[in-house]
C-alpha cells in the first residue's frame, strides 16, 4: 500500500470515529486510542476489541468499516472479508477506501470474480479515483484472463496516459501475458511521469530484471539504494556479470574487443567472490552462484584449463552444476581433448529439463556438443543418432512473430551443414562431398557451406578444387577467420609454404584461440620439422633367387628442416646383404642431396657412393614429378648406378643406370591408378625394359575398418638371356588382392591400426610354365601425433622363378620421426 493510500484509509477511520455511537465496551477515547495505535501498526488490540464490537453491536456499520480497513492494513484479508460480508445487507455505497480494502482482499484470496465484481462497483462509484481500474485489471491478469488484463489496461492508459499507476497496471497485465519488453516501455513511462514515487521505481526495477537488462537493473538500484538491501544488490551484480559473461559469446564489430567482456567478467568476479567469502554465511549462496558462473566466462574466454580446474574443485566441494554452466565446461572438456568427459557432461545436459526448455540454439548447440564429443570417442552409431534428432528438431522455415512471410531457419541450415560433416568424419567422403556440394547449390552465399565443401575436397585428395572454393568464400566474407584456416591447410597441401605462413601469421594475430587456428599452427610446426625416415627388409625365410637368403635391407635418411621454405637438405646410408648360391653379397652406399618443393613441382637431386666388393663407385640421382592438376600427376628420374640393380648382380660386379617415367591419376581418395617404365642398362651389356600398372579401389569405408582392391600388373624384358642374376628373357606377372586394413585404437592423432592382404594371381615367364602366386601378409602401424610413424609387416609368398616354386616368408619395417 503506498503512503497516499494509507493516509486516505486513516482519515477515513478517523471520520468514522467521530460519528454518534454508542460504546459499551470501551470509551470513545479509549476507541480512538486503539485506532491511533493501529494506524501505527500496532494491530492487534483495535481488532480484538472490534472482534468484540461485531458481537456486540453486529449493525454498527461505521465500526464494521473500521475492522475491514484495519484488518487490510494487517494483511488479513479473510478477516476483512468476514467482517464487510457480515453487513447485511450490503451497503449501497461504502466509501472509497473501504470498498477498495474489500475488493483487494477479495483479490488476495483468489477469489476473483468477487474481486473484479468490487472493484468494478468502485469504478462505477468513484469514476475519479483511479485506483478502482487498476485493481481490475491487476486481479483480472492474476485470474488468467490475460488478454481481458491487457485490453483494460490499454484502455486505462489511452484514458489517463500520464497515470503513474495506469502505466503500472498495464506493465502487470503485460508481465503475465509474457511480454516483458512492452511491460517494461510502461514501467519505464511511469518511472518517467513519478521519478521520486518510490514504488514506481521498485516496478521499474523489476521489470528491467524481468527483462534480463541486468546492467541497467544493477544501475537503478544503485541510483535508488532505499529500495534494495544488501542481498539483492549482490544478486543483481551477479547478474550484471553473468550477462558479461553471456555478451561475450556474441560477435562484436571490432575483433579485438571480443575478448574484453570476458576479461571485465572474470577481474570482477576474482575481485568480488573473496570479497563475498569474507561476509560468511550470509554471502554463501552468493558467492557459490558466481563460481558457478565463472565457469562460462572462463569458457568463453578460452581459457579450458582453468574452467576445467574450477569445475573440479567445486566438485570435489560437492557443489552441483547446473547446466547453463555445465555445457561450458563440457565444452573446455572437447576442447583439452577430453571427449569422454565431455561426452558424460553433455548427456547431463541434454537430457536435463531445463535444457529442454532452453532456446533453440542453445539446445542445437548442446546437440552438436554431444555428437563431436561422441564422434571424438569414437561412438558413431550414437553419435549419428543424436545428429538425426538434433536435425529432427529443426525446420526448414520458421515463422516471426508480426512478418506474415516465413523465413530461412538458419538452424536448419546449421545442422544440414553439420550433418552432412558428419558423414565426413564417418569417412563417408563421397556422402559428404554429394551432400556439400547440394547445400552449396541451394545456399550459395553461405561461407561456411563453401569451406566445409573444401575441406572435404582437400580430404579427398583435390586442393585446387577447394581453392576454387575457397576464393569464392572469400569474396563472400574475406576476414572469415575459419575460412583462412582453410586457406592455410590448402595452401600447404599445394606446397604454397610463404602463403600459408602469411595465413598462419594473420590467424594468430587475431584469433590464435581457434581450434582450426591451433591445427594449422600445428600442421606448420610439422612441417618446419626435420624427418628421419628408416626403412629395413629381409628374408625370415627365403631361397629366393632374386634376394638369395637370410637377406637384409636396410637405409636411413635425415631431412633437414625446411630451408627457404622450399629446399630441404638430405642425408643417408644404406646396407644390404644376401646368400647366393655363389656366395654372400653386401652393398653399402651413402647418399646426400638436396630435395626442393613447389606448387605443382618436386625434384631431388642426389650424389651416392657404392661399395659392393668391386671399390667404391660414385653414384648419382635426379627425379622429378609434376602436378598436371588434382588428379594427374607424371613423373622422371635418372640414376647413375640406380638403387633398383639387384644385390645379386652387384654381388657379380655387375651394376645399372636406370631411367623412369610414370604416369599416375588418383581419381579421388577411393580410386588411385599408375602407369611406370623403367630401364636398367646393366654393366654387362644387358638391358631390362619394366612397365608396371598398379590400381587401387576402395570397395567399402567406416570408421574403424578400410576395404581396399588392389591390382598389380608387371611385364618386364631382357636382352640377355644369361646373367649372373635372376633375368628373365621376358615375364607377366598378374595379382590382385584384397586388403582389409582396421583401426585398433584412435585417440585423435594417434592411432593404432592393423591389416591384412590376400592376394592370389598368375605368373608367366618365357620358357616356363605359367603358374600360380599366393600372397598373404599381415601388418600393424602405430602414429603418434604425425611426428612419429612406426610400422611392421610379415609377409608370405609363395611363386614360381624359373619354373620353381620358391617360398618367402619376409618382414618389411618403416619409421618416420620428426624433430
Amino acid at each position: 500500500m503506498n503512503t497516499l493510500t494509507f493516509l486516505q484509509c486513516a482519515s477515513a477511520v478517523a471520520a468514522f470515529t467521530l460519528s454518534n455511537v454508542a460504546w459499551s465496551a470501551v470509551s470513545r477515547h479509549e476507541y480512538d486510542t486503539l485506532i491511533m495505535d493501529a494506524r501505527a501498526g500496532n494491530y492487534e488490540p483495535a481488532l480484538a476489541m472490534l472482534r468484540q464490537h461485531a458481537i456486540d453491536h453486529p449493525q454498527d456499520i461505521q465500526a464494521a468499516y473500521d475492522h475491514v480497513l484495519i484488518a487490510s492494513w494487517a494483511n488479513r484479508s479473510n478477516e476483512a472479508i468476514i467482517a464487510y460480508e457480515a453487513l447485511q445487507p450490503e451497503p449501497n455505497r461504502p466509501p472509497a477506501n473501504v470498498l477498495e480494502a474489500v475488493a483487494r482482499a477479495y483479490r488476495d484470496t483468489q477469489r476473483w470474480d468477487a474481486a473484479v465484481t468490487h472493484y468494478h462497483n468502485g469504478r462505477r462509484l468513484y469514476p475519479s479515483q483511479v485506483r478502482f481500474a487498476v485493481g481490475e485489471v491487476k486481479t483480472l491478469a492474476d485470474a488468467g484472463q490475460r488478454d481481458s488484463a491487457v485490453q483494460q489496461g490499454q484502455a486505462l492508459v489511452e484514458e489517463q496516459p500520464a497515470n503513474a499507476d495506469a502505466r503500472l497496471a498495464l506493465s502487470y497485465a503485460l508481465k503475465s501475458a509474457s511480454s516483458p519488453y512492452a511491460a517494461l516501455f510502461e514501467t519505464s513511462q511511469a518511472h518517467s511521469l513519478a521519478p521520486r514515487q518510490a514504488y514506481v521505481s521498485r516496478e521499474y526495477l523489476n521489470s528491467l530484471e524481468n527483462a534480463g537488462l541486468a546492467h541497467a537493473a544493477l544501475e537503478t538500484a544503485r541510483q535508488h539504494q532505499d529500495l534494495v538491501d544488501a542481498s539483492r544488490m549482490r544478486k543483481l551484480q551477479a547478474d550484471y556479470l553473468a550477462e558479461l559473461s553471456r555478451l561475450a559469446e556474441t560477435p562484436v564489430r571490432q575483433e579485438s574487443e571480443r575478448y574484453v567482456l570476458a576479461d571485465r567478467a572474470i577481474t570482477e568476479y576474482d575481485k568480488l567472490i573473496p570479497a563475498w567469502q569474507a561476509l560468511g554465511d550470509e554471502a554463501k549462496a552468493d558467492v557459490r552462484r558466481l563460481q558457478i558462473d565463472r565457469l562460462q566466462a572462463l569458457a568463453v574466454r578460452g581459457r579450458s584449463a582453468d574452467a576445467v580446474a574450477s569445475y573440479e574443485a567445486l566438485v570435489t566441494q560437492g557443489v552441483q552444476i547446473p547446466p547453463y554452466a555445465l555445457r561450458h565446461v563440457a565444452a573446455s572438456y572437447l576442447a583439452l581433448r577430453q571427449p569422454e568427459k565431455a561426452r558424460n557432461l553433455y548427456r547431463q545436459v541434454v537430457s536435463a529439463k531445463a535444457s529442454q526448455h532452453s532456446n533453440p540454439a542453445e539446445k542445437l548447440s548442446n546437440q552438436f556438443g554431444l555428437y563431436y564429443s561422441l564422434i571424438e570417442n569414437e561412438e558413431f552409431a550414437e553419435a549419428g543418432r543424436v545428429m538425426e534428432t538434433a536435425q529432427a528438431g529443426q525446420p526448414t522455415w520458421r515463422h516471426i512473430k508480426g512478418v506474415p512471410q516465413r523465413v530461412p531457419n538458419d538452424l536448419h541450415m546449421y545442422s544440414e551443414q553439420t550433418g552432412a560433416l558428419g558423414l565426413f568424419y564417418e569417412d563417408n567422403t563421397p556422402a559428404a562431398q554429394e551432400r556439400l556440394e547440394e547445400l552449396v547449390d541451394n545456399a550459395p552465399i553461405n561461407v561456411g557451406l563453401r569451406t566445409a565443401l573444401a575441406n572435404v575436397y582437400l580430404s579427398r585428395g583435390w586442393p585446387r578444387r577447394a581453392e576454387k572454393q575457397l576464393k569464392v568464400a572469400e569474396a563472400l566474407e574475406p576476414r572469415s577467420p575459419e575460412m583462412e584456416a582453410m586457406q592455410g591447410m590448402t595452401a600447404l597441401d599445394l606446397r604454397e609454404w610463404k602463403q600459408a605462413e602469411i595465413l598462419l601469421d594473420d590467424l594468430l594475430a587475431r584469433y590464435p584461440e581457434r581450434p582450426s587456428t591451433q591445427h594449422l599452427e600445428r600442421e606448420w610446426k610439422l612441417h618446419q620439422k626435420a624427418e628421419l625416415r628408416i626403412q629395413a627388409n629381409g628374408g625370415i625365410a627365403s631361397d629366393s633367387p632374386v634376394t638369395g637368403s637370410n637377406d637384409l635391407s636396410m637405409e636411413t635418411v635425415l631431412y633437414s628442416a625446411p630451408l627457404h621454405h622450399n629446399w630441404r637438405a638430405f642425408g643417408g646410408a644404406g646396407y644390404a646383404t644376401g646368400d647366393f648360391e655363389e656366395g654372400s653379397g653386401s652393398h653399402r652406399w651413402l647418399l646426400a642431396g638436396i630435395e626442393w618443393r613447389g606448387r605443382d613441382l618436386t625434384g631431388e637431386l642426389e650424389i651416392s657412393s657404392h661399395n659392393y666388393g668391386f671399390g667404391t663407385k660414385p653414384g648419382a640421382r635426379v627425379s622429378a614429378a609434376y602436378d598436371l592438376n588434382d588428379q594427374w600427376q607424371v613423373g622422371a628420374s635418372i640414376a647413375l648406378r640406380s638403387s633398383e640393380t639387384p644385390l645379386r648382380a652387384l654381388r657379380n660386379g655387375v651394376y645399372a643406370n636406370g631411367a623412369g617415367a610414370y604416369v599416375r591419376w588418383r581419381q579421388s581418395d577411393y580410386r588411385d591408378w599408375s602407369l611406370s617404365l623403367s630401364a636398367l642398362d646393366f654393366s654387362d651389356g644387358n638391358n631390362r625394359l619394366t612397365a608396371v600398372l598398379s590400381g587401387r579401389e576402395r570397395l567399402y569405408a567406416s570408421p574403424s575398418l578400410k576395404a581396399d582392391l588392389l591390382i598389380g600388373v608387371a611385364a618386364s624384358r631382357n636382352t640377355h638371356e644369361s646373367a649372373a642374376y635372376f633375368n628373365p628373357q621376358s615375364d607377366l606377372e598378374l595379382l590382385p588382392s584384397l586388403r582389409l586394413t582396421h583401426t585398433l585404437y584412435r585417440h585423435y592423432d594417434t592411432t593404432l591400426e592393423h591389416s591384412l592382404m590376400l592376394g592370389a594371381g598368375l605368373y608367366a615367364q618365357q620358357h616356363y610354365d605359367t603358374g600360380a602366386i599366393g600372397v598373404a601378409s599381415y601388418g600393424m602401424k602405430y602414429r603418434h601425433d604425425d611426428v612419429f610413424e612406426i610400422g611392421a609387416t610379415v609377409m608370405g609368398v609363395s611363386r614360381p622363378y624359373d619354373g620353381v616354386r620358391e617360398r618367402e616368408l619376409r618382414f618389411m619395417l618403416e619409421m618416420t620421426l620428426r624433430f
